[in-house]
């Protein structure tokens, strides 16, 4: 892939489909070519606000396909004079001019970013709409964007007084005659937020193949990447990377999505940075919700029920996704506030990012908890899974690798459909190479965000140039299969499993469930027994039928999307 000045891959391009530009006046809002100036007041007392001058610039407008798209741009300055260079300069293309009023959801159809200290220019592209792709911030064309103050009063078409980045814009100037340009230096990228392909680590290992792991665990050396490894990763397909801040510069303009600390040298720059389309912050996974309570002597020593752990791990999902904690959605929020950024009473979410979770059985009480989805830890061995299902059954089966990851994948799309959040898997060192490749492309026929893969710690590590080979499969492999969108309307399934609320289907030893006895004969452990015995019968049912199927749990919300719906107690 060479990775030049534009990387189109095939798409039609807003800017292609019909365009005329008008110069004529807006219904609403200023005439094409006005320069409305303001100066920043500060929401927090005795802090200086993020930036000291906004200039607001209304251009042309444009044609899309026989609607009125409406170009702007926003100019952030450090200082009041307008001879400073900006900090930042933003273009949209957006549905309305976002000064002539409040009402209605602000559309984009084109968004660039000019960083004039730095030379870029970018203009984010959707890969699959062509349309415009903004930064993942919660409210972000609310927070990030002026809007009308509701008191404002109006002169020569724009607002007195404004709200932006949780602070308050008061105009001093507004001037005319404003010559519009196109940005024909842009580079334009082309990003992929539907399928998301990465490692959690900013470094690779050193030997480049397996190392024994028996008689005693053996780890691996990891030396960081360079910027020859992030061509080659994006040119096998890989989208999505944890950097340093050193290792900024050789990602953040190209066609990837990048996550980094506010910290270290160079520190992020707020608000300029946040304007980045392909920054998603700092947090790329909650860790394990699940397997963390489970390991808490707090909890497993005194957890009884079922429903105490489903209800708990809601409890903690929300606990942790809400946070500030170095997993929660505001950890940069915090981070930056740490280095003097004031906020106003503005909060800065980082919400869209999934838990990392070894118990995929326990999808559904996570995304009730909070949290945008969640990438099951692969460590798929057939024989395993046969041994586990047979525990239950009583009858030995000899399951296909595509049945055993569909089971697994069942709980995935079934625990996170009813709440319209995303699944994934990510490989492990522990998983069988033979049958990864599967793993991966049928997570994604089946309507996976995330493929991830594991980098350090000994066995669970995932050589690199295994990481690079199954990213290149399942990029021929998207190549030669697309599908609808997973932001769309989910498809109708075969079979939806449901089971009681409260539970959750584990294969594996529930010793921390203390309401189970050890020998598996009291009451409970017998409708823990009946309730997997007929779970795994529907599960095989649907396998002979050669059925798309999900498991979830039924806490009283309708259940659409399936043909069928089979319903499994624990009751005699």
């Amino acid at each position: 892939m060479k990775l030049g000045n534009t990387l189109r891959l095939g798409l039609v391009l807003p800017s292609l489909l019909s365009v005329h530009w008008l110069w004529g006046l807006s219904t609403l809002g200023a005439e094409p070519g006005t320069r409305a100036r303001y100066l920043l007041l500060t929401a927090q007392p005795n802090t200086p606000p993020p930036a000291v001058a906004v200039d607001f610039i209304t251009g042309p407008m444009e044609k899309l396909n026989g609607a009125t798209w409406h170009w702007w741009q926003l100019e952030l300055r450090s200082a009041a004079a307008q001879s400073n260079a900006p900090l930042c300069v933003v273009r949209g293309l957006t549905s309305a001019d976002p000064l002539a009023g409040r009402a209605g959801k602000l559309e984009f159809a084109r968004y660039l970013l000019r960083l004039p200290d730095l030379g870029e220019t970018l203009d984010y592209r959707d890969r699959h709409s062509g349309r415009a792709l903004l930064p993942g911030w919660k409210n972000f064309e609310q927070l990030f964007v002026p809007r009308p103050a509701e008191s404002s009063q109006v002169q020569r078409g724009v607002p007195e007084t404004c709200e932006f980045l949780g602070h308050v814009l008061t105009l001093i100037h507004v001037g005319s005659n404003e010559v519009w340009k196109p940005w024909t230096d842009a580079k334009t990228l082309v990003l992929d937020r539907e399928l998301l392909v990465g490692t959690g680590r900013p470094f690779k290992d050193k030997e480049g193949r397996r190392l024994p792991q028996q008689p005693q665990r053996t780890d691996y050396t990891y030396v960081p990447f360079e910027p020859a490894d992030y061509r080659v990763m994006i040119d096998a397909g890989l989208n999505l990377f944890v950097v340093k801040p050193d290792q900024e510069p050789w990602v953040r303009t190209e066609p990837v999505f990048y996550l980094r600390g506010a910290g270290g040298q160079p520190s992020l720059r707020y608000p300029a940075d946040l304007y980045r389309a392909n920054y998603l912050g700092p947090v790329m996974f909650m860790d394990e919700p699940s397997i963390l309570m489970v390991g808490d002597k707090l909890i497993h020593n005194t957890l009884r029920y079922f429903s105490d752990a489903a209800a708990l791990i809601e409890t903690r999902t929300r606990h942790t996704y809400l946070g500030e904690g170095s997993y929660g959605a505001f950890a940069l929020e915090k981070a930056l506030r740490g280095q003097g950024a004031n906020f106003g009473d503005m909060r800065l979410m980082q919400w869209d990012y999934p838990s990392w979770e070894t118990l995929y059985d326990t999808t559904f009480y996570q995304m009730k908890g909070g949290g945008n989805g969640l990438v099951h830890e692969g460590r798929y061995q057939l024989a395993d899974f046969d041994k586990a299902v047979e525990r239950f059954t009583g009858q030995p089966r000899r399951h296909t690798a595509r049945e055993m990851l569909q089971y697994h994948y069942a709980f995935l799309r079934g625990g996170t459909r009813p709440f319209g959040k995303f699944w994934g898997t990510a490989i492990y060192g522990q998983c069988d190479t033979n049958l990864a490749p599967e793993a991966v492309t049928l997570a994604y026929d089946l309507g996976a965000r995330y493929v991830w893969f594991w980098t350090s710690d000994h066995d669970h590590h995932v050589p690199w140039p295994e990481q690079l080979a199954l990213a290149r499969t399942l990029q021929r492999h998207t190549a030669a299969h697309p599908r609808p969108s997973v932001f769309g309307p989910p498809p109708v399934l075969d079979t939806a499993i449901v089971i009681p609320n409260g539970y959750f289907l584990s294969l594996d030893n529930l010793w921390w469930v203390r309401v189970l006895d050890k020998e598996g004969k009291n009451e409970a452990s017998q409708n823990y027994r009946r309730l997997m015995q007929r779970a795994l019968r529907a599960v095989h049912e649907c396998f002979d039928r050669q059925e798309n199927f999900d498991i979830t749990v039924d806490d009283g919300r309708e259940i659409t999307g399936y043909r069928r719906v089979v319903r499994v107690r624990d009751g005699e």
